[in-house]
């Protein structure tokens, strides 16, 4: 399997933001190994940190949006919340039988929902704070 490759796309243009989601990138990416795929115990291991970073991250995150007033902070927060439950609803169905989801699913399932959280909403909140950054510098100088 292919490991995510991090993209100026995926960039929200706040460098903390942005580490954060390479860090979440080379969590999954340690999925994209073949070994690590068929061993249950490193995968549980895996979502495990998945999971413990995803919080720190949203919360880092949500802090931003509120510092920077983001309107639509309350429907984001919303869906980090809804992503988090997804993330260890997968995972206990994962430990409850490990027979039923393979490592590549599980590789897929996490590439699928960051990237395209990244992608979507990140992004969106980028492009706010990137602008209100311009307006609040561009104030200053006058």
């Amino acid at each position: 399997m292919e490991p995510i490759q991090w993209s100026r796309w995926m960039s929200v243009g706040i460098d903390d933001l942005d580490e954060d989601h390479r860090i979440l990138i080379q969590i999954v990416n340690k999925l994209s190994d073949d070994a690590n795929r068929h061993d249950p115990a490193v995968i549980e291991a895996i979502l495990d940190e998945l999971i413990a970073y995803t919080r720190h991250h949203f919360a880092a995150e949500e802090a931003c949006m509120q510092r920077s007033n983001y309107p639509t902070f309350t429907a984001h927060k919303a869906l980090h919340d809804a992503l988090t439950r997804q993330v260890e609803e997968y995972r206990d169905r994962f430990v409850a039988n490990h027979e039923s989801i393979t490592g590549e699913e599980v590789f897929d399932f996490c590439a699928g929902w960051l990237g395209k959280h990244i992608l979507k909403e990140d992004t969106r909140f980028g492009e706010y704070a990137g602008h209100g950054a311009a307006l609040v510098s561009a104030n200053a100088a006058v």
